[in-house]
């Protein structure tokens, strides 16, 4: 297991310092349980992760000034509805979700939480 200060430098590094602010509040087994979560994180992929999280929360709220000007219907051969499809397009679109779902992975966070994100 990583020392407090192997982890307390790594926080440094990321920025994330302030994770650690009660730490002398804490009794011996939450310590231990914190180290823990805490030396699994990669100080650069947190930092990164962090600025692009700051920056998320610097822009203006709601969609894009241009969104609308940009935004056109899909075309028709792009919408369908598997109660009017015939059975062999219904199959091929059970195949296709087949194959996606099963090389589909979920993301990874590199933080505990969104709170450390928070400057």
């Amino acid at each position: 297991m990583a020392s407090e200060q192997d982890v307390r430098a790594r926080l440094q590094r990321a920025g994330q310092e302030h994770l650690l602010r009660f730490w002398a509040e804490l009794a011996p087994e939450p310590r231990a349980a914190l180290l823990a979560e805490l030396a699994l994180l990669e100080p650069e992929a947190l930092r990164e992760h962090c600025r692009r999280a700051a920056e998320a929360c610097a822009r203006p709220h709601g969609p894009p000034p241009d969104l609308a000007a940009r935004l056109r219907p899909l075309p028709p051969e792009r919408v369908g509805r598997a109660s009017r499809s015939d059975p062999e397009t219904r199959r091929r679109w059970e195949e296709e979700g087949n194959t996606t779902s099963s090389t589909w992975t979920p993301p990874t966070w590199s933080c505990l939480s969104s709170a450390c994100c928070l400057l």
